[in-house]
């Protein structure tokens, strides 16, 4: 049996034998028929998985308020990637599209929900992240910012934080580039002045 790790960051890294993964493939190939064959979309479906569950794990982080919050939206987006990959076009970049589908999963999740902004807590934080005490109460403070932001404001600075430029930040939410720069702009200053609050 194979063992995959995949590191998914802040959180740390999980094994997943490969068992499982055939098992949840296999799984969402009977429910969700697809127009490729059940080989070349699982083969697909695990590299992304493989190559770009960091950014899936952040997406979540930044929306989640603990980690069964977080572990739910994840298990949301890999079903959501898997139901998209016959209607993947390549017209944008593989990682472009991954982040439309994470992030438009996370926020109708949002909406769905009472509708009310909430934080989360240092001891919630402390689970969802393993480090040491001082950099998981600054991880709290800024995932707490972070959660009190409009959700095209937290899909932008999700992204910023990732290092993705501005470019791939404009055409993930569909607005300019020059956009794109002023809002990240004043919500660093949001952010920093928060943070300088509290320190």
């Amino acid at each position: 049996m194979v063992n995959i790790t995949f590191d998914i960051s802040p959180v740390g890294t999980i094994s997943v034998s490969g068992d499982i993964l055939f098992r949840l493939r296999r799984f969402l190939s009977r429910i969700i028929p697809g127009n490729e064959t059940d080989r070349q979309r699982e083969e697909t479906f695990s590299a992304i998985i493989r190559n770009h569950g960091n950014i899936i794990s952040g997406i979540c982080f930044s929306y989640s308020d603990n980690r069964e919050d977080m572990k739910d939206l994840r298990q949301d987006i890999m079903l959501n990637i898997w139901k998209g990959l016959s209607n993947f076009r390549g017209e944008s970049s593989l990682t472009t599209w991954l982040y439309r589908v994470a992030l438009n999963t996370c926020v109708s999740t949002v909406r769905k929900k009472s509708g009310r902004v909430s934080t989360v807590g240092f001891d919630d934080i402390g689970d969802m992240a393993d480090e040491d005490d001082v950099t998981s109460e600054r991880l709290a403070m800024l995932h707490s910012m972070i959660s009190t932001l409009s959700p095209l404001d937290k899909a932008i600075i999700t992204m910023w934080l990732d290092e993705r430029n501005y470019e791939e930040i404009a055409e993930v939410t569909g607005i300019s580039r020059n956009n794109v720069a002023v809002r990240i702009n004043r919500i660093k200053k949001r952010l920093a002045a928060g943070y300088s609050e509290e320190f």
